[in-house]
């Protein structure tokens, strides 16, 4: 994947008690709607990985499975995901992975505005869901193609489209990213020049979520990326909620509970895949 012209090694590392990860960076004109890849590769051990906890991050994830197959924990089910290739609705709460002996995975991580510019399904429909990659999303498979990266830009380039709906959610999701989760629905359809009720039904359609869920994921990310790669020695509760946009210090750690399943204070980012940080 390194020498392909539109996909770049960016970070590669080995932690202790987890699978192999490769992240890649994506250039244009993929990088419009693909945030990364990246991948978890357990292909040369004959153990499984142990379980480690995936948070919500406001993407849309297409996974390709190869080998033996991941176990994955939601709040519905626990489902045995066999090779082939799936699709990873928004999540609103933490699931856990398991990778198989001789099993890897490549994640493609899609921007949350990604799927509008190529699927008229309702994305609410996969709202923390794991299903087979089938129409109507869209079909492809190239588990055996070695340009993996040249197959996904065949895959989706052709089907990139725009509309004023494209455009509403592109733009929605960007200015909710740019201002770390703050806007309020009001204050981003102002600046959308549509109607709250306009943005909710698009947003809800095509994202998945309400744009409030929405921002409010991208808030505990953040707070998770101040938690996990702190930029000081010592941490208060209280300046974190604040700086991530929480009400306050109670907000912050009833958000945090109810999504990541614990406290603040007892986040081991260990147990995580977490992208890495400097």
């Amino acid at each position: 994947m390194a020498s392909s012209p539109i996909v770049t090694s960016q970070k590669i590392r080995r932690l202790i008690g987890m699978p192999f990860y490769s992240e890649y960076q994506v250039r244009s004109p993929l990088s419009a709607f693909i945030k990364k890849l990246w991948t978890l590769d357990n292909s040369g051990s004959r153990l499984e990985t142990g379980e480690r906890a995936v948070l919500p991050n406001g993407c849309f994830t297409i996974a390709f499975i190869s080998g033996n197959g991941i176990l994955v924990k939601t709040r519905l089910t626990d489902t045995l995901l066999s090779p082939g290739v799936y699709f990873v609705g928004q999540l609103t709460g933490g699931i856990t992975v398991n990778l198989l002996p001789h099993t890897k995975a490549i994640m493609v991580q899609l921007f949350a505005w990604a799927p509008v510019h190529f699927s008229k399904a309702p994305m609410s429909a996969y709202t923390d869901r794991v299903v087979p990659l089938t129409d109507p999303v869209i079909s492809v498979d190239i588990l055996n193609n070695p340009a993996i990266a040249l197959a996904v830009h065949r895959a989706f380039v052709d089907h990139f489209r725009h509309n004023k709906n494209t455009f509403l959610i592109q733009q929605a999701c960007l200015l909710l990213a740019g201002a770390g989760g703050a806007l309020t629905v009001g204050n981003l359809a102002a600046q959308l020049g549509c109607s709250e009720r306009q943005l909710q039904k698009q947003f809800k359609q095509h994202v998945g979520l309400s744009p409030k869920v929405f921002a409010i994921i991208l808030r505990l990310r953040n707070a998770v990326d101040d938690i996990a790669y702190p930029r000081q020695a010592h941490i208060l509760l209280s300046n974190l909620a604040l700086e991530n946009n929480f009400y306050d210090q109670a907000h912050f750690i009833n958000t945090f509970q109810s999504i990541v399943g614990m406290s603040p204070a007892k986040f081991d980012k260990t147990a995580y895949l977490l992208a890495f940080k400097k």
